[in-house]
């Protein structure tokens, strides 16, 4: 078996400074007046190396939502686990990432964000309950969007409130709502 070829460090601290001057800059002003040259003098790089990285800031953009929902399905990725104790990882990853959350779900021009999020655990959802709602003779689809749109209102009323709750006790809760509720 092939090991996948490493990525050299300068272009990872490259690619971490324009994602965080990008970021930064999301906070701060609409998506519509940040310009790539905004992006390059933030990240302290050229324009044409953040073009030889990105296709342009909405690349960006999607490139950092992806990132990041991958990152966090990995960390809740355990074989055979009940889907309510994927969500205290779950919880933790978006308290370890807030500030990228809580950019994301503030910001109304990144709504494609929530809608990513919503699609990625409604993906995940049904493949971890399809047999559980098969026994229950519930229709899979419409569970998981159901339990999906629960665990992302509630993320993005937790992360928008600036996390009132621990994130330990917020994953508990809301796991033992699904539990005596829907599953």
């Amino acid at each position: 078996m092939e090991k996948p070829a490493k990525v050299d460090r300068r272009i990872l601290r490259t690619r971490d400074a324009i994602t965080k001057a990008f970021l930064a800059l999301v906070s701060e002003k609409d998506l519509d007046h940040i310009t790539i040259n905004d992006i390059a003098d933030r990240a302290n790089v050229n324009r044409g190396t953040l073009y030889l990285h990105y296709a342009d800031k909405y690349d960006l953009l999607d490139q950092c939502i992806k990132d990041h929902l991958d990152k966090m399905l990995a960390a809740c990725a355990a074989e055979d686990v009940n889907p309510i104790d994927d969500l205290k990882p779950m919880f933790s990853y978006f308290e370890a990432n807030f500030s990228f959350f809580y950019t994301m779900l503030s910001n109304q021009k990144t709504s494609v964000f929530r809608d990513r999020l919503l699609e990625s655990i409604a993906d995940d959802t049904k493949a971890k309950i399809g047999a559980h709602a098969t026994r229950q003779h519930m229709d899979l689809e419409l569970v998981s969007r159901f339990l999906a749109s629960a665990f992302v209102g509630t993320a993005e009323w937790w992360i928008l409130n600036r996390m009132p709750l621990p994130a330990e006790l917020a994953a508990r809760q809301v796991g033992e709502l699904f539990e005596k509720y829907v599953i």
